[in-house]
């Protein structure tokens, strides 16, 4: 019998998060303390406004019976966080705790002007290291991080931290396949121990959708598709990894070294397929994508007799849109594989 995955067991109710876009809880949350104070009535309205920018979907959704479900998830989301507090229909900013990391929010969105139509600014680098260590504090969130580390050595979601997770995380996979169901993939294959365990029911939402669009999005995860043509099993996989080196620090090594050790050991000549390249790249550096996608530009851009990217067509990107994503697009063309000639200069 398939084993269930560790949980921990929550203090409160209501303890399931379904709001799937980090940058909008932060959103309101800096709304609610240039405010001060906001009547809930009030918050609701200026929501239904976009004078807080929606996530992907409208606010105000005319084809779900429930046209308030997606403020009533948000709001509830930012008071479970401990972002804000409600009392008597009053909502104000919570500083009670975390109070370093909230002003640090407060501080980098001083500037911030929220009117209709206005879009959703990123997420600084000051702001995901707050938003890390508050949303850490969130026992569903620890326990997804917690899925990533060896359970022998850390027995439970209380027995690690942020900077565990990063040096001795290992990646997790998900089925590639689309559900029916839309909640998402029911088991988790751990690359800690590679064991296939089911997702508790209540939080498959929250590992297909909500928890990697949340860490990916402060950068301590990243996801990369693994495709049946490199696949160990022939199957679809979303593999999600800790991000162990900042882009900066991967960008200055010496990158054509690097790829010719990684895929030229017993050849002169070879044209690797860029999701195969991404993905043998990930696993051994744990860079994220956007790093690897530039190191590959800036190889072609500055050498390219030894580092050339093919084009694909965009008629057969039409037919192959699931590659979209892995492939680069440089100078207008979309570019599928790397050829890579022995050659070049790649003394370390």
């Amino acid at each position: 019998m398939m084993k269930e995955l560790p949980t921990t067991k929550a203090n409160r109710k209501w303890s399931y998060i379904y709001a799937y876009n980090l940058k909008t809880l932060r959103d309101i949350f800096v709304y609610c303390s240039k405010k001060g104070e906001i009547a809930e009535k009030q918050l609701y309205a200026d929501m239904a406004r976009n004078i807080i920018p929606p996530p992907k979907t409208p606010w105000i959704n005319k084809k779900v019976k429930r046209k308030e479900r997606l403020r009533l998830e948000y709001i509830h989301a930012v008071e479970y966080l401990g972002l804000v507090k409600r009392e008597k229909g009053i909502i104000r900013p919570n500083l009670d705790d975390f109070n370093v990391e909230k002003k640090t929010i407060i501080k980098s969105n001083k500037n911030r002007c929220f009117k209709e139509a206005t879009l959703s600014s990123d997420l600084k680098q000051k702001e995901k290291w707050a938003l890390a260590n508050i949303i850490f504090n969130y026992e569903r969130a620890r326990d997804y991080l917690f899925w990533f580390l060896n359970f022998r050595k850390y027995k439970n979601a209380d027995s690690f931290n942020l900077n565990d997770f990063k040096k001795k995380g290992k990646p997790i996979f998900l089925s590639g396949k689309s559900v029916a169901t839309q909640r998402g993939s029911n088991t988790l294959k751990r690359g800690a121990d590679n064991k296939v365990y089911k997702i508790p029911y209540d939080y498959i939402r929250l590992v297909n959708y909500v928890f990697p669009n949340w860490f990916k999005e402060m950068g301590l995860i990243d996801k990369v598709t693994i495709f049946p043509e490199f696949s160990n099993d022939k199957n679809l996989w979303r593999m999600f990894y800790p991000v162990k080196i900042s882009d900066e620090d991967f960008l200055n090594k010496n990158i054509s070294k690097l790829l010719m050790d990684s895929f030229l050991k017993n050849a002169n000549k070879k044209s690797i397929w860029l999701p195969y390249l991404i993905y043998v790249i990930t696993l051994k550096y744990g860079c994220s994508i956007k790093a690897i996608k530039l190191a590959v530009e800036k190889a072609y851009k500055e050498d390219y007799e030894h580092f050339y990217l093919e084009r694909t067509s965009l008629s057969l990107m039409k037919r192959r849109y699931q590659y979209e994503n892995s492939y680069l697009k440089v100078d207008g063309f979309f570019r599928s594989n790397l050829t890579i000639t022995k050659g070049a200069n790649n003394d370390g």
